[in-house]
């Protein structure tokens, strides 16, 4: 499978700020791969880096096999084939549906491009809206129509900056399923660059942690979420209790017991454990050392904080079961742990 974006030891500085450093990914060909970071991890900056709206300091970018920077050239944005979906969706607010879908057509020719507008239109399930205008549409059917005009060329890549964040919770959890979709139906090798865990690990087959600049773990979904690189990333990508523990005869000696560790472990190290709510396990029990001071119920299933005698831990428990403020109860940790040497 051919390579769409390749980026290699990319910087980019700010008032002699280093707020991108040594930043190597390739994305194949029909990938769709999330960066996620924080606010100021310099996630929007690359991202124009990758446009063209900005370039680097140092470093190379080539699309489609094609050097767009670096070895002494620099091409601009309108000759990049990139697509770009930003934040506010930012329709022309003069123009129509059609018309906006059609901005980056001029080549075409009028039954051409009359053609790959109607073949657009169904694709984001907006047949008979060609002539609507911008404040004629909801906040869901804008960002289908900048899909739309950033897809229309058939660019070699799609950049999608946070293009939820200003969306309601229900109105985001669709349009995430219809962005996905869409670009599943059109193969296209897109990037998405949000804050949101949810969002990354839901959407995307490979995620890439974008943290002080840098890529601090790159993988699918399920490695991200169930074996972060250290302590930090287990606290960043979703939630954590976090012990300390030390390695005897191959098991981890902690305050919640003896614990298996999906690592390889050495016996004497010392280090942290970290452990996903969801991984405890909380039976009610009258003469348990645990006692439940905390609940927060979200009906599917609820964040249970129990206190135990030498520290506090957060559960996942089933909604409608889950234990009530005051009960006693005993904790076990169920699977394997992430063990962080010191």
């Amino acid at each position: 499978m051919s390579i769409v974006l390749s980026l290699q030891q990319v910087r980019k500085d700010f008032a002699g700020q280093s707020v991108l450093k040594n930043i190597n990914l390739d994305v194949a060909e029909h990938e769709f791969i999330a960066i996620l970071g924080s606010s100021g991890s310099g996630k929007t900056t690359l991202l124009r880096l990758i446009s063209g709206f900005d370039s680097p300091d140092s470093g190379q970018i080539e699309i489609a096999g094609r050097t767009v920077f670096g070895s002494g050239k620099s091409v601009s944005a309108e000759e990049r084939k990139v697509g770009f979906v930003p934040q506010d969706a930012a329709l022309f607010p003069h123009l129509s549906v059609a018309q906006n879908i059609a901005f980056g057509l001029s080549k075409l020719s009028p039954s051409e491009r009359d053609s790959r507008i109607a073949e657009l239109l169904k694709l984001i399930d907006m047949v008979g809206f060609d002539e609507r205008m911008p404040h004629q549409l909801s906040g869901g059917q804008r960002h289908r129509v900048a899909l739309a005009r950033a897809l229309a060329p058939k660019p070699a890549l799609i950049l999608l900056d946070e293009p939820f964040s200003s969306l309601d919770a229900e109105l985001r959890v669709r349009l995430r399923e219809d962005v996905r979709n869409v670009i599943a139906k059109t193969g296209t090798t897109a990037i998405l660059v949000t804050h949101d865990q949810e969002e990354a690990l839901s959407m995307t087959s490979r995620v890439a942690i974008l943290r002080e600049g840098e890529f601090a773990q790159v993988g699918n979904p399920s490695e991200i979420y169930q074996a972060p690189a250290d302590v930090e990333m287990a606290t960043f990508l979703g939630d954590s209790v976090i012990i300390d523990g030390v390695v005897e005869n191959g098991k981890v000696v902690t305050d919640l017991g003896l614990l298996t560790a999906l690592n390889k472990v050495t016996d004497g190290a010392t280090g942290r454990v970290a452990i996903r709510p969801e991984n405890f396990y909380l039976q009610p029990n009258p003469k348990g050392e645990g006692e439940v001071i905390g609940r927060q119920y979200f009906g599917h299933d609820a964040l249970v904080e129990v206190k135990l005698p030498k520290l506090v831990i957060q559960a996942r428990a089933n909604g409608p079961f889950a234990p009530e403020i005051g009960m006693k109860v005993t904790v076990w940790v169920r699977g394997q742990v992430n063990f962080y040497t010191d």
